[in-house]
């Protein structure tokens, strides 16, 4: 997934230092897990740029284990979250898919596959479920019409 937090500079940087985005995408993650999830413009850069980060560095070094996948799990948790709280869910669900389809990457050359397959199940049952809540709230769902009794007569 190429997400688009990171300038050219810096994520050339990072392709070239990978340790260098690990360390980033973890710096992040724990300053975004110190505080509440409130969606400000700067939060959502720090979220994106973590997920981009881990992006990166996941990409050069496949092999994850269950801990790197729950944390790039957590992480995309955290910007998919931020996203719905404003209203956007369109964008929400390409970080879902994208990230779900860079832990089936992962899961394809050499990462823990139970964990990555668990990382995908929590991307898609609480991310689209987030996502589908939001929704919700902002499309009433009709009431359901009641069902039309036919009587028949028998001769």
């Amino acid at each position: 997934m190429r997400l688009k937090f990171l300038c050219k500079t810096h994520r050339r940087t990072l392709l070239e230092d990978t340790d260098a985005a690990r360390a980033l995408w973890l710096e992040l993650n724990a300053r975004l897990n110190a505080e509440r999830p409130v969606p400000t413009p700067e939060r959502v850069r720090q979220a994106g740029t973590a997920l981009e980060a881990a992006g990166i560095y996941l990409m050069a070094n496949p092999e994850a284990d269950a801990a790197l996948l729950h944390r790039y799990h957590e992480t995309a948790q955290q910007l998919i979250e931020l996203l719905v709280q404003l209203r956007q869910s369109r964008l929400a669900i390409v970080v879902i898919s994208g990230a779900s389809a860079l832990v089936e990457h992962l899961a394809r050359n050499g990462a823990d596959r139970a964990a990555a397959l668990d990382a995908c199940r929590q991307l898609t049952l609480h991310g689209m479920g987030q996502v589908e809540r939001a929704m919700g709230s902002r499309f009433p769902t009709p009431a359901p019409r009641p069902a039309r009794t036919h009587s028949a007569t028998l001769h």
